[in-house]
């Protein structure tokens, strides 16, 4: 059954939402495909030669990438939960 809570990075609780009740490697690869998201904007900012591009930008920037962080983090613990759920009570399956 699916349980839908909402995502904590976004300002209103009736836009997104994850099934924390979902596979735990479901989770987590969303959860990487966001940490790669971050990672390519990092990568970016490095190799951009323009200083004053990223001072411009920086607080879009910031806001990015706190954006994409929270929700890797949310569907982190999510996966670790499904993860702790699946090996039962006695520890490893």
């Amino acid at each position: 059954m699916f349980e839908f809570k909402p995502l904590p990075s976004q300002p209103y609780d009736d836009v997104m939402f994850f099934n924390p009740r979902a596979c735990a490697d479901h989770l987590f690869e969303t959860a990487q495909q966001r940490m790669h998201a971050v990672l390519d904007l990092v990568q970016m900012i490095e190799q951009n030669e323009s200083s004053d591009l990223v001072r411009r930008e920086a607080a879009r920037l910031a806001f990015a990438i706190g954006l994409l962080l929270a929700d890797a983090r949310t569907l982190y613990e999510a996966a670790h939960e499904r993860a702790m759920e699946s090996q039962g009570p006695g520890g490893l399956a």
